[in-house]
C-alpha cells in the first residue's frame, strides 16, 4: 500500500531527532532491515542539518518533510525549506582524504540514496531523495 506522511517542524537542531524517529517508525512498519533504517536516518539527519546550518544559518524558520512509500520497496523523501535559493552546482562533499570534522553530509546522502536532486520551486528549495530497499520476507506463523 502506498502511503504518505508529511510533517512540518521548526528548523532547530533538536528537531532532527524528531525527523529521525518518524523515519524510523515509517520504515519499521514496512519491514525494512535495521541497518537500512539507520542509514536512511543518517542521510536525512545530514540533509536537515545542512538546511538548518547552511540555508537558514540559524534563522527560526521551518522545514517540511514528506515521506512517500511506493510499493513494493521504494521511498521518496521531499525536504522543503523556505530559505535563499541554493545553487546545486555548488553543493558538493569535500575530498575523503581531507581528514577533518564535517563536510561529508552530501557524500553520505549520495551513498545512501539512489537519487538526490533539487527540484525547482517558486520559493526556497526542494530536495528530492529516493531509494529502494531489500525487504525481508514476512515470517509466517506455523
Amino acid at each position: 500500500m502506498n502511503q504518505t506522511v508529511t510533517i512540518s517542524f521548526s528548523a532547530l537542531t533538536e528537531n532532527i531527532k524528531l525527523a529521525r524517529v518518524i523515519i524510523h517508525t515509517f520504515l519499521t512498519f514496512r519491514g525494512v532491515f535495521d541497518k537500512d533504517i539507520f542509514d536512511t536516518e543518517l542521510a536525512i539527519n545530514e540533509a536537515v542539518a545542512n538546511i538548518i546550518q547552511h540555508t537558514y544559518k540559524g534563522e527560526p524558520k521551518y522545514v517540511v518533510m514528506t515521506l512517500h512509500w511506493i510499493e513494493p520497496n521504494e521511498m521518496e523523501v521531499l525536504l522543503r525549506d523556505f530559505g535563499p535559493k541554493v545553487d546545486p552546482s555548488k553543493i558538493k562533499s569535500r575530498e575523503l582524504d581531507d581528514i577533518r570534522p564535517g563536510g561529508l553530509g552530501v557524500y553520505i546522502i549520495k551513498r545512501i540514496f539512489d537519487v538526490m536532486e533539487f527540484r525547482d520551486v517558486a520559493e526556497g528549495n526542494l530536495l528530492y531523495l529516493k531509494r529502494s530497499f531489500i525487504i525481508p520476507p514476512k515470517k509466517t506463523e506455523e
